[in-house]
């Protein structure tokens, strides 16, 4: 993701950047983990199954001899002498083979997690062109590889002149020991060189697991335009977003102007805030917010009142305070007593105009008491 030259990469990659990423295969993870592992794992099955692999491969020699002095037909001897090597090497390397295939399978689970994608597998140009080839033999990435190469080497080197130099009296003593001392003591040299050079891989392969961990988020650090332009695609624009939620408000407030000729009072503070307030005793002893809105939606709000006849209050304290109801909220018992006074004094408002005008007033509401 480029960063249109606005700005140096500062920001932590995003949880979509990383997703994205690792949908394309691009994974933080150590190959040496998986080596040490494997390495130790493997040599230590294999420490524990020599007895067993031996019996195998002795039995297997003395049947290839009892064979070669068999007085059968080869047809019939060669087929079976073949059959038993195939089930002696499928004994042997089995159970390795398939170890190998779990530790692996295993070490790649648990340091990136379940994940199955095709994408390293797609042809890329790139991957072969040689300028490109020259430009990555100069990296900080390649350098670290050539460095570790260069440190196991080392290390084995050492080890292996350690070991010798330690085994070097016992070795020359083995020429006149048995065949049973002698794999004894071998062992026993090879088990003590291999389980060092073993854990030495794993030091490595844990320093070298934080550090691509490390690098992996350098690498795919992103500029602050990165971040904003990866939010207007994930999220949409905020202006497009802010244009959606007033689009919606409209659509609410449309739907409340036709409740406002029924109200009761418009509550209004002088002209930013309009709230229309009806009082049904069928539905309970709270007043409810029919209709709200603020600045143009307001000046609607009044509008449709003064065109139906409904009365208009400005109070300035109890507006800001209905403004923070939704439409079909019933008062709250903190404003029992403010709105009880607001209706009522419409209540007697329009009963002194009824009878000024000489017409017989309709039936009014109860007056509301304040709770």
């Amino acid at each position: 993701m480029g960063d249109g030259g606005s700005g140096e990469k500062t920001e932590e990659p995003t949880p979509e950047r990383l997703r994205k990423l690792r949908q394309d295969g691009n994974v933080a993870k150590s190959q040496d983990i998986n080596m040490a592992v494997s390495f130790m794992v493997l040599f230590c099955l294999l420490a524990a199954t020599i007895p067993f692999m031996a019996d195998q491969l002795k039995t297997l020699t003395q049947l290839s001899i009892t064979a070669a002095f068999s007085q059968h037909d080869t047809s019939v001897v060669v087929p079976r002498l073949l059959f038993a090597a195939l089930m002696t090497m499928a004994k042997t390397s089995g159970p390795l083979l398939a170890t190998a295939v779990i530790v692996g399978v295993s070490l790649n689970i648990a340091q990136v997690g379940f994940m199955f994608t095709t994408k390293p597998l797609t042809p890329d140009l790139n991957k072969i062109n040689p300028i490109n080839g020259i430009k990555g033999m100069f990296n900080m990435k390649k350098l670290i590889e050539l460095l570790k190469t260069i440190l196991k080497f080392v290390i084995v080197s050492w080890l292996s002149w350690i070991a010798l130099k330690h085994a070097l009296r016992d070795l020359a003593l083995l020429i006149r020991a048995d065949l049973g001392v002698t794999i004894t003591v071998v062992g026993g040299i090879i088990w003590d060189f291999t389980s060092k050079i073993g854990g030495a891989f794993l030091a490595i392969a844990a320093f070298d697991y934080f550090y691509q961990k490390k690098r992996y988020m350098k690498d795919n650090m992103m500029s602050k335009y990165d971040v904003k332009q990866e939010y207007k695609q994930s999220e949409g624009d905020p202006q497009q977003k802010a244009e959606r939620r007033r689009t919606h408000q409209e659509i609410i407030n449309s739907a409340g102007h036709a409740a406002v000729k029924k109200a009761d009072v418009v509550v209004r503070n002088p002209e930013h805030i309009a709230i229309a307030i009806k009082y049904n005793k069928e539905k309970g002893n709270a007043p409810e917010v029919v209709a709200k809105g603020t600045r143009l939606w307001a000046e609607k709000i009044l509008e449709t009142a003064r065109r139906y006849g409904v009365p208009v209050v400005r109070n300035v304290p109890l507006a800001h305070a209905l403004d923070k109801l939704e439409v079909g909220d019933e008062v709250p018992e903190e404003l029992y007593e403010a709105v009880a006074e607001v209706l009522n004094f419409v209540y007697k408002l329009a009963e002194e105009q009824k009878k000024k005008s000489g017409k017989k007033s309709p039936e009014q509401p109860p007056p509301v008491k304040a709770v």
